[in-house]
């Protein structure tokens, strides 16, 4: 059983909601976006940078734990964006999430990982709409320019609805 089972099992178990931070990394001045690529996943989709919120931690200092944990870069601008409520069915139980959203600038822009298997991808807005990029709402929202607009998105399965 893999570590996101064995959590999505205790979050089932437990009736618990799962809150995170997620960043929409970009490089402004060439109108790119930094994605996550994990190598030793079992399915092979493309990730925002981010985790789970931690017990009397913000949301931003989450994601700069978590850039700091898995970079090599440091954060210079973060602007909250949205959020994003996840509904993953899982072995017929569903899973919670609230993923929220911040656009982050780094301090440079050859970022590398801090773990093996993990490789950071840069993608043009253009480029992202051939990508397995999760949630596809997201992704979506960035591809039509839309992402900086919306304030509240749902994702049931990776099926998008867009309330606001």
């Amino acid at each position: 059983m893999t570590d996101d089972h064995i959590y999505f099992r205790w979050m089932v178990e437990k009736g618990q909601i799962r809150a995170g931070a997620r960043a929409i990394i970009v490089n402004s001045t060439a109108d790119r976006f930094l994605i996550e690529k994990n190598h030793g996943a079992r399915d092979q989709y493309l990730n925002f940078i981010g985790g789970g919120v931690e017990l009397g931690e913000s949301l931003e200092s989450c994601l700069e734990r978590e850039i700091k944990e898995e970079t090599n870069a440091n954060v210079i601008r973060m602007e909250y964006l949205f959020v994003v409520e996840n509904f993953i069915t899982f072995k017929g139980d569903i899973i919670h999430g609230l993923g929220h959203y911040f656009e982050v600038e780094l301090d440079h822009v050859d970022v590398q990982s801090d773990s093996d298997g993990i490789e950071f991808l840069w993608f043009s807005s253009d480029d992202l709409v051939n990508v397995d990029l999760r949630p596809h709402i997201v992704r979506d929202h960035i591809v039509m320019g839309t992402y900086r607009s919306v304030r509240h998105l749902i994702s049931r399965d990776n099926v998008a609805y867009r309330l606001m």
